[in-house]
């Protein structure tokens, strides 16, 4: 009674589990929006060169194997009408390719009937125009076209399923990978924030506790550094300017908690200030030139945030200290699909080159190295669309 029972439930389950939208052969199941054909225009517009021979020579083998099967004097003409048919079907497949819908596979039935029924016609007519006696070999045309009618059906039936499910798989892809860089932008932004606002929060509270005269000026800095950087961080692209007032508010704020050993320039020309950056990359670099550079030293040092656009039409920014420097020099772009590795790597370069990655691709690059002649040097380099991939020094 059991092994019955459970015999009954897989059976349930094994027919609850049928896509009859496909067992019927009904066509393809996924529907996709204009926005969506857009984004799949790159996938779905090109047949490679491979693909396109292979299907030529299958339209050969075709046509060779439909004209086998008629007489000995319809062979010839059979072979050369079975071609144009085949090569016919084959830009109907193509057609059916591009927009793999339900609408075009019907669209493509009827292409189907009409290149058959074109077929049989005109092999008609050269039994006519031959004077050859057309109904020795009438069975035989009639089967090569019901033949070509089912193979064509069934193939063009296939591809339209595999097509469409491909792209759907495609588009599943697409979204996951946009959620995850969205993630990771996030996950970056909100690295930026909290050590550094914990510290300047705890030299506040130790200052307000002492009656310490820094107190008023370090909350009057901290509240511009927020009213500055808060709101940035929901944007996926902001101005070299917006970049650069946070920065300058956060050196303030550090100044604020370091006094004399801090000291900073911040030069950014006019046609710099209106490039876009992902948020908080520079204050980053900055972080890292204030805590390495900086902050290790007894007598401190100097930061320097300087961004200019090159003749070329690229965006160079870059940040400079004159502390211990590093060791070796550290680079990433995203053409070697690498990420810079090494002592010096911490979490907030790898997210910067990350970041950078996500939004320009391989026209971006981010190199930190020894500066002349004492220091490190930070330097950001972006092309301009179409300009060629920045190249290593």
């Amino acid at each position: 009674m059991t092994s019955t029972a459970t015999r009954l439930h897989k059976a349930k389950a094994w027919f609850a589990a049928l896509d009859w939208h496909v067992v019927l052969m009904l066509g393809p199941r996924h529907k996709f929006s204009e926005t969506e054909w857009q984004l799949l225009g790159q996938r779905a517009s090109g047949i490679s060169p491979s693909v396109q021979a292979a299907s030529f020579i299958s339209a050969l083998a075709l046509a060779s194997l439909l004209s086998y099967m008629l007489e000995p004097q319809l062979r010839q003409a059979g072979f050369i009408v079975d071609l144009v048919m085949a090569l016919a079907l084959m830009r109907v497949g193509v057609w059916v390719w591009r927009r793999p819908t339900m609408r075009s596979l019907y669209l493509g039935y009827l292409w189907v009937i009409a290149i058959c029924i074109c077929c049989i016609f005109l092999m008609g007519v050269y039994a006519g125009f031959m004077g050859l006696d057309f109904s020795t070999g009438e069975t035989a045309v009639a089967l090569m076209g019901v033949a070509l009618l089912l193979i064509a059906s069934f193939g063009l039936w296939v591809l339209a399923m595999w097509r469409n499910e491909f792209l759907a798989d495609w588009l599943s892809d697409q979204r996951l990978r946009e959620q995850a860089a969205e993630l990771a932008r996030q996950l970056s932004s909100a690295q930026i924030q909290p050590h550094f606002l914990f510290n300047s929060l705890a030299s506040l509270q130790h200052w307000v506790a002492s009656k310490d005269d820094r107190a008023a000026p370090m909350l009057a800095s901290l509240t511009a550094y927020l009213r500055a950087t808060l709101p940035l961080f929901d944007r996926p692209l902001l101005s070299v300017a917006e970049e650069g007032e946070a920065v300058q508010r956060y050196l303030e704020v550090m100044q604020a908690r370091l006094g004399d050993r801090l000291r900073f320039r911040v030069e950014i020309s006019d046609a710099a200030a209106v490039c876009q950056l992902p948020p908080g990359l520079l204050l980053t670099l900055v972080e890292n030139a204030v805590e390495h550079g900086v902050q290790p030293q007894l007598s401190g040092g100097e930061v320097l945030l300087k961004a200019d656009v090159l003749a070329d039409g690229s965006l160079q920014a870059e940040v400079i200290d004159d502390g211990p420097g590093l060791a070796q020099e550290l680079e990433f772009s995203a053409a070697t699909h690498a990420q810079p590795t090494g002592a010096g790597a911490g979490h907030g370069l790898r997210n910067s080159s990350l970041r950078l990655a996500q939004a320009f691709g391989t026209r971006a690059r981010l190199r930190v190295a020894p500066a002349d002649p004492a220091g490190c040097l930070a330097q950001v380099l972006v092309r301009p669309e179409g300009g060629a991939d920045p190249a290593p020094r």
